[in-house]
Parts: C-alpha cells; sequence; structure tokens
C-alpha cells in the first residue's frame, strides 16, 4: 500500500533519554547529551568562528533524531552569531520522532526549554520529503528531509559549510555511512567544508578520505577515546543542468503581479532584508487573488511521486506562515465523497496521509484536520506587508548590465530591477508563452448568498465547495470556457444545485445572492505550478541534443534567461501552493539551501515544457 508518511521509530525510554532497540543504539549520551553535542560537533566544526564574515551559513546532519544538536547550534548562533546573515540547518531522518517524544527526550536541558517549545511548536509532520521550518527573528531556518539518508542527499541542493555526522553507529546502520552517502556529502560541500563525528570506525575514516576529505583523530568526550574531524580537500563536480536553479543576485527584484504568488515572494524577500517592488494593476489582490472567501487544502493525491511531495509540504507552509494571520481561520475542511469509488479512494488517503487525516464513514468524506478557510485580500496584505505597490504595467523588459530596465508601453522608465520575477498569472500569459510556458484560463465563479440560517461550522468540499464568508455563505466555484454563455442565473442554479445534493442543511440556508465574483485562473496543461528561471531564446540548441539522447552541453551552458524567472501557474491552489514556492525563489536568489527536494523542483520547472517538447523533436 502507498504511504506517503514515514514509519515512526519504536523508542525504549530507559534512565537519561530515548533508545532505539531496532538499532540497538541510544540518541544521544546518557551523561551529557548536550556536553557531547557541543565539544563533538559545535566545537569539532570550529564554530562559531567558521560562520563569521558569512552571509549565509549552512550545516548539513546526518540524523535528525531529537533535534538536540539543532537546539544546541541554534543557542550558539543566537549568543555568538553575527548582527546580520543567516543560518541554515539542513538535516535528514528516516524515522521521525513526533513532537511529544521530541519534548519529552529534550527536556533533560532547561536551559534549552524555550528554544525546544519553539522548535516542537513547528515540529514537521512525518510527510515523505523535505520540510522547511523558519524562525525569522533569529535568522535561522531548519529544512528537514524525511527519507532514506542516501535519497535524501541526491535530492538536496545546497553548499554545506558543515557536517554533523550524528547517525546511529556504523555498525548498527549502515546504510547512513555507505561510500554512496560519502560521495553525495563530497556533491554539495563547500571548499574547505569541515565534518564532525563521535566515530572512528575504520570504514568512516576510508570512505570520507575516498570522498575527498582529509580525516583526522582528535580527543573524544566522556567515555569516547578519540572522534573523527575531516577537511573537504576536492572539488564539488559541475554538472550541466536542463533545469537549473535561480541563479543568485544581489540588487532590487521587479515581482511583477500583486496576488497571493507576487506577495508570498514579496513577503520571502523581506524577511531576508532584501530590497522588492511589486508591480500591480489596480493593486493588490486585484485579480484571481480577490476572490470574497476561499479554502486551503491540500493537493491530494495517492502516489508517492515528486510533486505530490512538494505539493504537500507547500500546503504544510502555508498552513504554518497563515497561522494567526488575520483573515485565516483554521477550522478543518471535510471532503466529501462523490460516489462508490471516491469512498474507497479517500479511505485509502487516509490511511496514506498520517495525523491530520481522517475517514469518516457516516459523512462519507475525508476530515483534514489542518485544513481551512480564508480571507484571501486580506493574507494577500498581509504578506505583502510594506513592500513598495506600483499600480501600473510593466509592459517592456530591457536586458542591461544591472540586469533589466522596466518600462510602460508609453516608454516611461518604471524601475531598473536586478532581477524580474513574473508572478502575474492569467495576465501573462502572452509573455510566458515567448518561453515556452503555455497558459491555460481557468475562469469561473462563485457567489455568496445571505444566510437565512446557520452558516457552515466549517467548509465542505465536493468538488464545489461551501463555507462561511464575509457577508453569508459561500459557493463555490464554476468552471467555464470563454465560450460558454452561461448567465450568472445559470451559475447560481449550478451552485445551489451542488450545494442541494451534498450539503442540504447548507442548501436550506442559501437566501439570495449577494456577491457575485468570477476571475481567470492560470493553470498549466498539466495542471502543476511553474517556478523557477525561465528557459531563454537558445534554450533548444543548448539542449537539443541532449534531449534526444545525445551528448550534453559544456557545464557552463543552461540556456536559461538570464535574471528573469517565474511563479504562476497556480490554478485554483494559488494559496496552498505559492508560500513554498516563493521561499524557494527567494532562496535562490539569495544563495541558500532549497526548500525542495531536487525531483519535486524539477517536476515544477518552467523549462519541463520546452524540454518535452525536445524530445518530441519540435
Amino acid at each position: 500500500m502507498v504511504k506517503l508518511v514515514l514509519d515512526p521509530p519504536v523508542l525504549d525510554w530507559q534512565a537519561g533519554g530515548p533508545v532505539a532497540p531496532d538499532y540497538g543504539d541510544v540518541y544521544f549520551s546518557k551523561e551529557d547529551g548536550l556536553a557531547e553535542t557541543r565539544a563533538v560537533f559545535l566545537q569539532g566544526c570550529g564554530l562559531p568562528e567558521r560562520w563569521r564574515g558569512q552571509p549565509v551559513f549552512t550545516v548539513g546532519e546526518l540524523g535528525f533524531g531529537t533535534g538536540l544538536n539543532a537546539l544546541a547550534l541554534w543557542d550558539l548562533w543566537r549568543r555568538e552569531g553575527p548582527a546580520s546573515g543567516w543560518l541554515h540547518f539542513v538535516t535528514i531522518e528516516k524515522h521521525p520522532l513526533s513532537s511529544e517524544d521530541a519534548r519529552r527526550a529534550l527536556s533533560a536541558w532547561p536551559e534549552l526549554a524555550a528554544l525546544c517549545e519553539r522548535l516542537a511548536d513547528k515540529w514537521p509532520p512525518a510527510l515523505k520529503g523535505a520540510h522547511r521550518i523558519r524562525f525569522d527573528d533569529d535568522r535561522f531556518a531548519i529544512t528537514v528531509f524525511h527519507d532514506e539518508a542516501e535519497a535524501a542527499l541526491a535530492n538536496l541542493e545546497a553548499r554545506v559549510d558543515a557536517w554533523f555526522l550524528d547517525g546511529f553507529a556504523p555498525v548498527k546502520n549502515q546504510a547512513m555511512w555507505s561510500d554512496a552517502v560519502f560521495r553525495e556529502m563530497a556533491r554539495l560541500s563547500a571548499p574547505g567544508a569541515v565534518a564532525a563525528t563521535f566515530t572512528v570506525a575504520g570504514g568512516v575514516r576510508r570512505g570520507l578520505q575516498a570522498a575527498g576529505f582529509r580525516v583526522e583523530k582528535k580527543p573524544g568526550h566522556g567515555r569516547k577515546r578519540e572522534r573523527l574531524e575531516a577537511v573537504f580537500e576536492g572539488a564539488a563536480p559541475q554538472t550541466p543542468d536542463r533545469f537549473p536553479r535561480t541563479q543568485a543576485v544581489e540588487g532590487p527584484v521587479a515581482i511583477i503581479g500583486g496576488g497571493i504568488a507576487g506577495a508570498s515572494l514579496a513577503h520571502a524577500l523581506r524577511v531576508r532584508g532584501r530590497e522588492a517592488v511589486i508591480f500591480a494593476e489596480g493593486g493588490l489582490a486585484s485579480g484571481a487573488s480577490g476572490a470574497p472567501a476561499g479554502m486551503l487544502t491540500p493537493r491530494l493525491e495517492f502516489a508517492d511521486r515528486p510533486h505530490v511531495r512538494a505539493t504537500l509540504a507547500a500546503f504544510e507552509y502555508a498552513r504554518a506562515l497563515y497561522d494567526g494571520l488575520d483573515g485565516f481561520h483554521p477550522e478543518g475542511v471535510m471532503r466529501m465523497a462523490k460516489d462508490e469509488a471516491d469512498i474507497l479512494r479517500l479511505e485509502h488517503l487516509a490511511g496514506a496521509m498520517g495525523e491530520g487525516y481522517d475517514f469518516r464513514a457516516h459523512w462519507p468524506g475525508l476530515w483534514m484536520a489542518r485544513s481551512g478557510r480564508f480571507e484571501p485580500s486580506r493574507l494577500v496584505h498581509a504578506l505583502a506587508g510594506d513592500t513598495p505597490v506600483i499600480d501600473d504595467r510593466a509592459a517592456v523588459f530591457e536586458p542591461s548590465n544591472a540586469g533589466w530596465g522596466l518600462r510602460r508601453e508609453d516608454g516611461r522608465v518604471l524601475m531598473l530591477a536586478a532581477q524580474v520575477v513574473h508572478c502575474g498569472g492569467a495576465r501573462q500569459a502572452r509573455l510566458l508563452s515567448r518561453h515556452q510556458v503555455a497558459m491555460e484560463d481557468d475562469p469561473g465563479r462563485l457567489m455568496v448568498f445571505d444566510a437565512n440560517g446557520p452558516v457552515p461550522a466549517h467548509p465542505v468540499t465536493w468538488g464545489g465547495y461551501a463555507a462561511a464568508a464575509p457577508g453569508g455563505i459561500l459557493v463555490g466555484a464554476t468552471h467555464e470556457r470563454y465560450s460558454d454563455a452561461r448567465t450568472n442565473e445559470d451559475a447560481e442554479a449550478e451552485l445551489r444545485a451542488g450545494a442541494r445534493e451534498f450539503v442540504p442543511n447548507v442548501h436550506a440556508a442559501l437566501g439570495k445572492v449577494n456577491t457575485v465574483w468570477g476571475e481567470a485562473r492560470a493553470a498549466t496543461n498539466d495542471r502543476l505550478p511553474v517556478a523557477g528561471a525561465l528557459p531563454g531564446p537558445f534554450y533548444g540548441q543548448v539542449w537539443g541534443e541532449a534531449a534526444r539522447g545525445g551528448a550534453v552541453p559544456d557545464a557552463a551552458a543552461d540556456g536559461m534567461e538570464r535574471r528573469m524567472a517565474v511563479l504562476s501557474g497556480l490554478g485554483a491552489r494559488g494559496f496552498a501552493h505559492a508560500p513554498l514556492l516563493a521561499e524557494a525563489l527567494a532562496s535562490d536568489l539569495c544563495g541558500e539551501p532549497s526548500p525542495l527536494e531536487r525531483a519535486g523542483r524539477e517536476t515544477l520547472h518552467p523549462a519541463r515544457f520546452a524540454w518535452r517538447a525536445l524530445k518530441k523533436g519540435r
């Protein structure tokens, strides 16, 4: 059976801390795990000295476990970190603990209690894939990869400055200490990266040396006589990439579009101290992000595929970002089954998704406890914050040495930007088509009805949906084509009919229509978003031979448009997917680790359409 979550560890709570019977090893030293962490990993990697003067410093870890190493690192960063710059902690875990078990394990160190609570409050779900947790006030981010070590490292995109090798002992967990793992570490290591570990096993020493690390034994901590420190002296291979990350750039960013995509990117850049300007005709939330209400639900697919992992992680990231913001109502959402086949599908999904997803036979349907409803305009304005907004259309983009000059149609200069990111949805379909990114309009209408009875306590969806909304009860949404000649009366009859069939109690409370809203949502032909660098005019020349099975191009070539990216094609799930994809773009632009698995990022890359066309010989 497909499972989208990893199994938790079997724990034996002995005096002094948790033990993993399946591996016959402890999570940390019974004597003083925190002191050992500080001696073996923090001091072993030369911290805090090594991060001084670095705008971004990245620590990689094998074995997240209870999160003790993350807390010790975070504590040191708060005490001795620089006044600016970001610390990223990228870690891997095959058997994720629950937040309750982490709290219990970490309760041994009262001095870390405040940080422990902050981490536990944002503890990632057990879903497979990558999960980013941010602590913006401290300029600290954790990205946890839930997978086997080798698979997780192969999907990791970063330049790691220091490594904490903290898996269970090599003799008990050989997969964490394999030669393939060490080769992936070398691929990810920055020049001069350091690694530290408690073990001095011969296989570990030889594996690190073969991967390009100079290894040295050091005095151990506590009852352990020796430990290892290593320095990467090799060179990370430079390989061509048909779906490359957006290149890091300094300077102001022009965000074209004032919906949830543009606002999410503005937020991600603002917390990093980056300058950005939003160009939004009609102001913020004037397009497809301006509905009177909406529902935040995950994209449900019964498969463990890269895009499924990415979109589920995006939902969780958005849920955490919106939590506490005015305009978000975490009421949960009931997904009604439409027929017998859908009942079976939702039952299987409940089993595959883990905590927070429960099949309820009496509806019948899937209860999604972490979902909710929101007021779109309020969230867009909250995320945009004090980012400057220009109510104008950037129609002409002229390349320059500094990036791009933006002009109006009448020639008036609007801005000189180091980077342009197109977030305008359906309004930019023609421009994106020049980069072989085809967009389709997905028009639809929804309506708010006066409430002649109780409003729904939580949203309900069945293909259509109903929820409380400012001014009454929202019912949505139709899916139409521009060639359709349906009137508002036709749309109202369709929406009422759906409510009558699936939620008759809500239907009985529907009064007259007080608000009709309609807008075209931008969607791609594979119904997945686009996020990343745009392919340039020479992409086909660079990658044509490789697409036909021939030689790959020189590593220096990628065929991408210089300093121009896109975040669009979000369809009806913009509020669920935009925040994490914006975080990924901001990470790229700032030279940080990606919050996405590589395979997931590639499934959403704008060049996927050009690549498919090349493979078909077009």
